[in-house]
């Protein structure tokens, strides 16, 4: 029995010492230093419709959509979460693109790729897709000053007159949004709050902005860059989670003819893609958070048939 009792002592001991030993955790990863990163944007003029989705997206032989669990769907993006990207070598790469459940190849093009993260708009079935760049990391944004916030966004012209047809329009994004939604600090200071009322109460009827142009006019194929856009909370504490709306619309700067493609104060004429119907200026608004990054898509045929105009956003970070 001591000899048991010994043996035990032993093998406990044994036991205790390789617990004890380091062992590298490690994950299934590599450096993307000299890496290109990439993120797919489909603005093709096609129709929504789960036979016009790509199914499977190939990179570089590689299936990025890893057997249709991810569908690149008519004007969305993938990757679509925040901050993530493909990995790929950089230089001359190819792409294939595999649409309906039948998986019929339907694009193959090739590109050139650089080093560091880029964006690839698919905007025509026989040409290669645009590439624009973007930083790895972003100057730190403004912080907040009382409820006066911002946000970025980036807008791309892709917008054709009709089937086949670029447009020759340039295009100017205009943004209007709420200049005082609730009573802040410095009404307070000025003495303007009127009785009954405190900081941050709704303002009853508060004022908008002037329509603002969002960077410089832009022909088909080209962006503003990242532009500043003023945020305005319509509420303080907990209750606002930073959100604040914004609207948009689209002005006609080089290239209009006055009741053909805009109106009299140059507010574009285009066929709306929800509805078919003609609208001026395809106003649209969207509800941003303070801090993020938005793109801003506009694509779709400007008349002669489906799909209409409208602007998409994508939510960068």
């Amino acid at each position: 029995m001591k000899k048991l009792k010994y043996i035990s002592m032993i093998l406990t001991a044994g036991l205790l010492i390789m617990s004890c030993e380091k062992h590298e955790i490690t994950f299934d990863a590599r450096p993307v230093d000299n890496m290109a990163l990439v993120q797919f944007h489909n603005q093709l003029p096609i129709p929504a419709g789960s036979a016009n989705n790509f199914y499977k997206v190939e990179l570089n032989g590689v299936d990025v959509t890893h057997g249709s669990r991810v569908t690149l769907n008519s004007w969305g993006s993938i990757p679509a979460e925040l901050g993530r990207n493909y990995v790929t070598n950089p230089g001359l790469a190819s792409i294939k693109l595999y649409q309906s459940a039948n998986m019929v190849l339907k694009y193959e093009q090739t590109v050139t790729l650089q080093t560091g993260k880029q964006g690839l708009i698919l905007y025509d079935l026989n040409q290669p897709p645009l590439v624009f760049t973007e930083p790895d990391n972003f100057i730190s944004d403004r912080a907040s000053y009382d409820t006066d916030t911002i946000e970025y966004v980036r807008f791309f012209n892709l917008m054709y007159e009709r089937p086949g047809t670029q447009s020759n329009l340039k295009l100017q994004y205009q943004y209007q949004y709420v200049i005082n939604p609730i009573y802040t600090l410095a009404d307070a200071a000025a003495g303007i709050i009127p009785e009954g009322s405190k900081v941050g109460d709704p303002v009853p009827s508060p004022k908008t902005s002037a329509w603002i142009n969002m960077g410089e006019p832009v022909g088909f194929g080209e962006n503003t860059g990242w532009q500043l856009v003023p945020l305005k909370k319509a509420s303080s504490g907990s209750s606002n989670s930073g959100t604040a709306r914004v609207d948009y619309r689209i002005k006609v700067a080089e290239g209009g003819t006055v009741g053909t493609n805009m109106t009299a104060d140059n507010l574009l004429i285009c066929n709306d893609r929800a509805t078919g119907d003609p609208v001026n200026g395809c106003p649209d608004y969207w509800v941003g958070t303070v801090g993020r990054r938005y793109y801003h898509f506009v694509g779709g045929h400007r008349a002669g048939g489906p799909p209409g105009v409208a602007v998409v956003q994508l939510t960068l970070k």
